[in-house]
């Protein structure tokens, strides 16, 4: 396999309550601007060269399966239909299914709620290959996000020193190499519920985490987040 290849994954089987106007609304289909929030995370995902993107939604959530089948993407796409319980489930089913022939990644992970310049995903996964890292994660501003997970990094470094705290959040994209799948089966065993948990877990166990500021997202959570991710769409250039 080309060295450069790029497996791409999007987690989006969160039922993003939140988000929906009507019990039928499905957050990956929510449109800002002329595209759905999944067709703007894998369009980035297809700018930064990905060759294969695999997507997890609930089963609930046929009709996003159907509405990204219809598209002509640049990559292989394949769906994982699965009720996972929480989004660190979903998180290391997609590492599970990237890995699963052995592949050592990294591989370019997404929320399928950000949304991001046309160049971001690929300028951070073009820094990312060099971080010899088991994870390392996009950063941003905190901006109105109700719960961001904070981030500080190291002095003068892209090394993470703690979570919870710090100038930077987490910006929902992430490179991932299979080291992290060593504490899967514990993880789930002792009950971590939420991927956040899941990265302190890594952190306090020792495993080298990396951040990279990247330029502005917005994360699409509530109604009012729609207009602010249009309005950034139409200034964004990176």
């Amino acid at each position: 396999m080309n060295s450069r290849s790029l497996r791409a994954g999007v987690l989006a089987a969160g039922r993003g309550e939140r988000l929906r106007s009507r019990p039928s609304d499905l957050k990956p289909l929510v449109r800002i601007g002329d595209q759905t929030l999944i067709e703007h995370v894998l369009n980035s995902m297809a700018a930064a060269g990905a060759t294969e993107v695999v997507v997890i939604i609930n089963e609930e959530s046929g009709a996003v399966r159907d509405h990204v089948a219809r598209n002509n993407w640049p990559f292989a796409l394949r769906c994982i239909v699965e009720t996972t319980p929480t989004s660190m489930h979903s998180f290391l089913r997609l590492v599970e299914a990237l890995a699963a022939d052995g592949n050592q990644g990294p591989f370019l992970l997404s929320t399928v709620d950000t949304v991001a310049g046309p160049k971001a995903y690929a300028n951070f996964m073009e820094r990312a290959r060099a971080q010899q890292v088991a994870m390392t994660l996009a950063l941003t501003s905190p901006g109105n996000d109700e719960k961001p997970l904070l981030v500080r990094l190291a002095a003068g470094e892209s090394r993470i020193a703690t979570f919870g705290e710090g100038e930077y959040a987490t910006a929902g994209v992430y490179a991932v190499r299979p080291d992290v799948l060593r504490e899967a089966e514990a993880a789930r065993r002792d009950g971590i519920d939420a991927l956040r948990k899941f990265l302190a877990r890594l952190l306090d166990r020792g495993y080298p985490l990396a951040g990279i500021p990247i330029s502005r997202s917005v994360d699409v959570d509530r109604p009012t987040d729609i207009e602010a991710a249009e309005t950034f769409l139409r200034t964004a250039r990176i």
